[in-house]
């Protein structure tokens, strides 16, 4: 976006929100903090209450995902599955799944769905959301929960060696959580025994209810004390109807209508004495008690959402009159846009004017560098060829060093501007030129692949051939090589070049030149590296490597 597109829209907003944001954020904040409250102080209509008004005027994107859940949670508890799925829904539009902070709320929401297809029986689509689940968390005591709602879909449809695959890679990690510890043992062992009766699953049962009758896990009991009763139904019906009652008063205990009720229809079944009738009373008597409490909560959190759509719909009548009082401000704020397009204009010329200016500044480079060429080059040509067409006597080593003068000059020339045409056939151009340092004295060798050559960016083929024709001008200077090898290749994403002669190699105390060290500075350029060694016989190795991929255009 250009900046003053974006100077207009941060305009435009800044005086929208000013008028109309100040009062429903605080008001939104507010409810959320309420609800909060209310929710650590399971308040729960309360609760559902601010969450159900937040959720209406929410701002923050990841505290109404959590609102949502919340609610979405608070449904799930009193049996209303589809609303608690509609709100878990909800929590997942409300996030975005690129953003770390919002992975948690995510894996939380998506848990709450696999827990409520679960109940659904859907076990293919609770299975499809704990995973999901996974995906967003790494908090290692959550995500054993998360695996035991997976391995408990498993186990209902049916996927014994599959549930019990999953316990054990969470076994293996050895959690450091005792209840959770003994939770995974528990329906380890019940899934194994569902899958085979013969199993003998009673030390692995013992072994849980131990470690939850020592960290005092009073909750966790009721499930030991149901495996239990089921395990020692067949062949042990004494035994089993004791686990029944220890079940039922663990579950008075700690007030779970739930686990009394899978308790006593467990005793029914159990008990063949004079206390079946009680039972059969005490069953259908909390059996209607949860079942009516359950329906009063549900209509009361379903009285709460319609009493805030109602009130949403009151409140937007309201705004329309507010708007229309606001109505100004629209004016201000196009006149404010009649300015700033004004702006944009001036803006705009200017700087077509300074990429104009910088294009003549860079014509008028090219211009002074073709300038050098013919002072230079053409005129130091002209002098030699008069001093050999006109002179008596020619000394060979003054001559030698006016072309070798004349030579360094036309390089610094050539090093301020290359310009390689990008023909498509740039290997084969690069070959040839190699290929060019050879005669009866030296033999060069090509070798490897290199084809990717024709791939790199303008920047990179120039670069390459200007590094590879000075180290083939510094061989023939002063390596009187007879052979030369260059190793084409690539490799994980970069180019690999690989030069080895068998000349004289470098002196001890050799120090690079300027072309060597541009060289040098041109691999950096490409974010390479290069490498000057020896051989055994003392020539010279040069290894260099650059990334494929463009590094400049």
């Amino acid at each position: 976006m250009k900046p003053v597109h974006a100077l207009l829209l941060i305009l435009s907003l800044v005086i929208w929100g000013c008028v109309v944001k100040n009062d429903k954020n605080y008001d939104s904040k507010i409810y959320y903090d309420k609800a909060t409250y209310y929710y650590s102080l399971e308040k729960l209509d309360s609760a559902f209450l601010m969450f159900t008004l937040y959720v209406g005027n929410a701002g923050d994107s990841l505290k109404k995902g959590t609102a949502y859940r919340c609610m979405g949670d608070m449904l799930w508890e009193v049996g209303d599955l589809h609303a608690a799925e509609e709100n878990a829904t909800a929590t997942i539009r409300a996030l975005d799944p690129l953003n770390t902070a919002h992975h948690a709320e995510l894996s939380y929401a998506y848990n709450l769905l696999g827990n409520v297809h679960v109940d659904m029986q859907q076990y293919d689509e609770a299975i499809t959301m704990f995973k999901k689940a996974r995906e967003f968390t790494d908090d290692s005591g959550f995500l054993a929960d998360l695996v035991n709602g997976e391995a408990v879909a498993l186990q209902k449809k049916g996927k014994y060696k599959a549930a019990v695959a999953l316990y054990d890679s969470m076994l293996l990690r050895k959690p450091a959580d005792q209840s959770l510890f003994a939770r995974m043992i528990d329906n380890r062992a019940k899934t194994k025994w569902l899958q085979d009766h013969r199993y003998p699953a009673l030390p692995e049962f013992w072994q849980a209810l131990k470690i939850r009758t020592d960290s005092q896990y009073n909750r966790g009991l009721n499930a030991s004390y149901a495996h239990l009763a089921d395990y020692y139904t067949g062949p042990n019906r004494d035994s089993a109807l004791w686990y029944a009652k220890k079940m039922f008063q663990q579950a008075q205990l700690i007030q779970s209508p739930d686990d009394r009720l899978e308790a006593i229809d467990k005793l029914i079944r159990l008990d063949n004495s004079s206390s079946l009738q009680y039972w059969y009373t005490e069953f259908k008597q909390l059996s209607d008690s949860t079942r009516l409490s359950r329906d009063t909560t549900r209509n009361r959190y379903a009285l709460i959402r319609y009493d805030s759509q109602k009130s949403k719909a009151d409140n937007l009548e309201l705004k329309g009159h507010v708007t229309r009082q606001r109505f100004w401000i629209i004016g201000l704020i196009a006149v404010a846009m009649l300015v700033i397009t004004g702006l944009s204009l001036w803006y705009n010329k200017r700087r077509k004017r300074i990429k104009q200016e910088s294009e003549n500044a860079i014509r008028n480079a090219q211009l002074k560098t073709s300038q050098k060429v013919h002072d230079v080059v053409a005129a130091g040509l002209y002098n030699i060829m008069n001093e050999l067409e006109h002179g008596d006597a020619v000394a060979k080593e003054p001559l030698l060093d006016k072309i070798e003068g004349l030579y360094e000059k036309s390089r610094n020339i050539s090093y301020e501007e290359v310009l390689v045409a990008d023909t498509g056939d740039y290997d084969k151009a690069l070959f040839r030129l190699l290929k060019s340092f050879a005669n009866d004295q030296t033999k060069v060798f090509l070798v490897g692949g290199h084809s990717f050559l024709n791939d790199l960016s303008l920047h990179q083929k120039q670069e390459i051939r200007l590094i590879l024709n000075e180290i083939m001008i510094n061989m023939k200077k002063h390596s009187h090589a007879k052979n030369v090898v260059i190793q084409f290749r690539q490799e994980d994403g970069n180019g690999l070049i690989n030069y080895k002669d068998d000349g004289l190699g470098f002196s001890d105390d050799h120090t690079h030149g300027n072309g060597l060290k541009n060289t040098v500075s041109r691999i950096k350029s490409l974010k390479g590296d290069i490498i000057f060694g020896k051989t055994d016989r003392g020539g010279v190795t040069i290894s260099i490597s650059f990334p494929l991929s463009p590094t400049n255009k």
